[in-house]
Parts: C-alpha cells; sequence; structure tokens
C-alpha cells in the first residue's frame, strides 16, 4: 500500500501552539520505539528502502518503507506482530505473498538479507488525532523524542500529516493552512535518513543532484508536464531541506538553484501544456531562484576579480555582500510564502488534468519547438552589440532552448541530433560568459571604485565586447544549421 504523508518542522516559537492545536478529548498519546535495520554498507538506504520494528503501545510492528517519484508518497507494508515480551526476530518471510514487497527487497538486498543488523533506535512520544477536512481524514501527529545511534542522537521535534482517506490535494491544501498558521517548514528528510548519518557520524546526506528526464510518449502532455515537475521537486527539496536545517554544504546551495532554475524554466516554457497551470508560479520562483544568482554572481567575483581589485574598500564591500546574500537566502527558504509554492508544486503534480486533451504529446512538442525557434530568431534579429537589454534577451531565449531542447526532442524518433545539440550549446556557453561579464561590470559601475579598481572594470568591459561578439556569431551559425523541424 501508499503511505501518502507530509513532514514539517516547527519553529520553537509555534512548538507551544502546535501543542494547543491537538488538545481534545479525541486526541491519543502513544509511546514508539523502533529498531531500524540495514546491511553495514547500507543497501537499503542507498535504494531508498527501511526496515523497522516498533513497539506500538503494546503491539510490535515490522514495516517496510521504500521511496516512489513523489516526495508525498512511500510504499509501506506493515506486519502485526502482536503482543510480546521481548521484541521479535526480524522476519522477511512475511514479504513472499507480496509481489511489491519481495521486488523492493531483492532490488536492494539480491542475496544480502541475512547481512541485516540494527543500525539504530528512535524513542518518540506521539501525540495524534484524526482531522476531517474538505472529503478526507487526515492524521496530525506531533512526534518528540530523539533517534540513538551506539553513540550519539538526535532530537525530534515535527509534525506529520498523512491522508487516511479522500484527495492528496485535500492533504496538501490542509497542509497549506497549518504552514500559514505556524510557519511551518517543509522537512522530506525521514527518520531513517538521519539515523544513518548519525550511525555514520555525519550531519547532512550528499547534495541531490538532477538526472535525465524522458517524456512518455504514451502520456499526455499535461501528464507527462505534471511527472516533469515532480521530479523536479525531487530534485529540490532535498536540498531545500539541508538548507531550512542549516546543515548544508555549498553542493546543495548550488543544486537547489539549479533545480530552481529547471522549475522556473518549465512553468514558464511548458504553460500551455495544461490549464491548471497559474502564471504567477512561475514568476514566484523566478524571484525565489534570484537570491540564488545573486550569491552565486558574488562568490564568482570574489573568486575571478579579487586579485585585480586593488582597493581594500571594494573587496570589502564585496564580502559584505555575500554575507548579507547568505543569510536573506537561509531565511527566504523556511519563508511561509517559499513553503507554500513548493505545496502548490506538489499539488499540481499529483492531481490530474480537470479536462482532457484532444491533441497528442507530439503536437505539443512540436508547437512548443517551434515557438521557441521564433522566438530566438526574432532576438537575433534584434540584438546590437552595444544594446544590453537586447544582447539580454537573447540570451535568455537561448538559455529557454538549451533546457528544453533535449526533452523535446526525445519525443522525435530522429537520429544525429548531436550536432545541432552541440552548436546550441557552444551558443549558450558563449551568452553564459557574456551574462557572468556583463553583471560583475554592472556590480563594479554601482559602486564607489577608487582609481586603482578602474582597471578590473576596463578588462571587464573588454571581455564582455568579445564573449558579445562571439555569443551572437555562435547563434546565428545555430540557427542557420539545417533544422530537423518541418
Amino acid at each position: 500500500m501508499l503511505e501518502i504523508e507530509l513532514k514539517f518542522q516547527i519553529p520553537e516559537a509555534r512548538q507551544r501552539a502546535i501543542h494547543k492545536a491537538l488538545e481534545s478529548k479525541e486526541t491519543e498519546v502513544i509511546q514508539l520505539k523502533a529498531k531500524y535495520f540495514d546491511t553495514a554498507d547500507k543497501l537499503l538506504s542507498k535504494n531508498g528502502a527501511a526496515i523497522r520494528q516498533r513497539l506500538e503501545g503494546k503491539n510490535w510492528v515490522q514495516t517496510l518503507k521504500a521511496a516512489t517519484k513523489s516526495q508525498i508518497e512511500r510504499f509501506e507494508h506493515n506486519h502485526d506482530f502482536g503482543e510480546l515480551e521481548n521484541s521479535p526476530e526480524l522476519n522477511l518471510e512475511i514479504y513472499q505473498n507480496d509481489p511489491e514487497a519481495s521486488a523492493i527487497l531483492n532490488h536492494a538486498l539480491a542475496d544480502q538479507s541475512s547481512a541485516l543488523q540494527l543500525q539504530f533506535e528512535t524513542d518518540i512520544t506521539r501525540t495524534s488525532k484524526i482531522v476531517h477536512f474538505q472529503d478526507a481524514e487526515i492524521e496530525v501527529s506531533l512526534d518528540i523524542g530523539e533517534i540513538r545511534s551506539q553513540d550519539a542522537s538526535h532530537p525530534v521535534y515535527e509534525v506529520e500529516f498523512e491522508l487516511k482517506s479522500g484527495a492528496t490535494a485535500s492533504l496538501l491544501a490542509f497542509s497549506f493552512e497549518w504552514v500559514k498558521k505556524y510557519h511551518l517548514w517543509l522537512d522530506v528528510r525521514s527518520k531513517a535518513e538521519i539515523g544513518h548519518l548519525l550511525v555514520a557520524k555525519q550531519t547532512v546526506s550528499p547534495a541531490k543532484t538532477s538526472h535525465e528526464f524522458n517524456f512518455n510518449k504514451k502520456y499526455t502532455a499535461d501528464k507527462n508536464l505534471r511527472d516533469l515537475i515532480a521530479d523536479q521537486l525531487n530534485h529540490l527539496l532535498p536540498n531545500i531541506a539541508a538548507i531550512s536545517a542549516q546543515v548544508n554544504d555549498q553542493e546543495h546551495i548550488d543544486q537547489a538553484h539549479i533545480a530552481l532554475d529547471h522549475l522556473h524554466l518549465t512553468l514558464s516554457i511548458f504553460k500551455d501544456w495544461s490549464d491548471d497551470i497559474v502564471e504567477k508560479w512561475s514568476m514566484q520562483l523566478a524571484a525565489f531562484k534570484n537570491h540564488f544568482e545573486n550569491l552565486k554572481h558574488f562568490k564568482h567575483m570574489q573568486n575571478t576579480l579579487g586579485a585585480l581589485l586593488q582597493n581594500p574598500k571594494t573587496a570589502e564591500s564585496l564580502d559584505k555582500d555575500i554575507l548579507y546574500a547568505k543569510e536573506k537566502l537561509f531565511n527566504l527558504v523556511t519563508s511561509t510564502q517559499n513553503v507554500q509554492h513548493f505545496i502548490q508544486l506538489l499539488i499540481f503534480s499529483v492531481e490530474q488534468a480537470k479536462t482532457a486533451q484532444k491533441q497528442d504529446l507530439r503536437f505539443y512538442a512540436h508547437n512548443t519547438l517551434q515557438h521557441q525557434y521564433k522566438q530566438l530568431q526574432d532576438a537575433l534579429n534584434k540584438a546590437d552589440i552595444n544594446d544590453f537589454e537586447s544582447l539580454d534577451d537573447l540570451a535568455k531565449r537561448l538559455n529557454e532552448l538549451k533546457f528544453s531542447f533535449p526533452i523535446l526532442t526525445n519525443v522525435y524518433d530522429v537520429k544525429n541530433l548531436q550536432k545541432y545539440a552541440k552548436a546550441l550549446n557552444e551558443a549558450q556557453h558563449a551568452s553564459e560568459q557574456y551574462q557572468v561579464l556583463s553583471s560583475s561590470a554592472s556590480y563594479l559601475q554601482e559602486s564607489e571604485l577608487e582609481a586603482s579598481d578602474w582597471f578590473a572594470l576596463g578588462w571587464l568591459t573588454a571581455k564582455q565586447e568579445n564573449y558579445a561578439q562571439t555569443f551572437l556569431d555562435a547563434t546565428e551559425q545555430f540557427l542557420l544549421s539545417r533544422k530537423f523541424l518541418k
């Protein structure tokens, strides 16, 4: 069966209010003591699965969990051993008659099932009650306790919303209301993930990276768009959780930036693929990702211009801007507004289209590519090496096509697309270098430069002009190449 739930961390100032919200005659308080098992080389964890045995009140329950394509859905198989004096032996035979559970274990463990051993434990006091919202029955659970390894522990103070019956969209809408009221922030890290980090004496999992996504030709454009957004949220949310918990490294910030950029491009380019897309989503993501871009830009200038900036005041000003950008970013990832954006996108990714589409996927892919080619050609026709605004518009169109080209061309049974992709990559790379130099020059022009720093500005301006011409020429060459679209 599928378990559908969301977990949130609670700001300390709101913890008392959450307690109060759960006080009622229907509230249940139960002690949960669990043991988690895996092999020494973490085969289950590496394959997105977990096995635990948990004392729930008086009963021992063994649970197998596994990740799915969505951040809010997990496979779950529960086996109740009933009341026992001691914890039972780990028993994998109970999964033999469940094809999905057997497939998960065989994929993760192969012939290593006998190597499973206790890794860590949890001791949780759960306060919960059932809430009826719209058409849904939702269990709200406040978990307080700790996760323990042999020589370390991690405190737990979080709230979970599990869908017992009704529509997934209702669960997400309910969560949306609690986020606004209690300033919760979304945490996709499981207790199992944190437990394994404790055992490994680590504080954070490696940054989540993206992977190649292919449209399913049997699905509608609307369905493919929802699946693409779900995939991008799988890339984004683990990195956002690490940043929100302030345990991240630079790679988590970089990957979150990439995921946000991909989401923004998807919502901009494919907005006509679904009637349920809300136009403001793209603008909201653009505003959010701009803060990641500012931090990246400042750090790039620090690394590239540091040796050229002779005046200590200019370098000191750049250091302060980086520090401020970091602080603002950490505040924004847990902001109610951005958590709400994530929930809105999650709702969209799991819902089904309200109306059937008359045209197939190829129709939408063809129209989108044709439209992008036209936008790029129009931008090139208007581009002037002395008009920065026109160059920025051309760079934007190149970036959009660079993102969509490999996704959309997957729909076509066309060979030898490599030369088109190569020409597009060269043009986009040149435009990216131009934009970096342009932003750096603009930053210095807005600063109070000393005479010693004018050399850096002159160097940037010269490089900027060179790259501007290079990316104009490369774009023209790409558009002159024979197109496979008719």
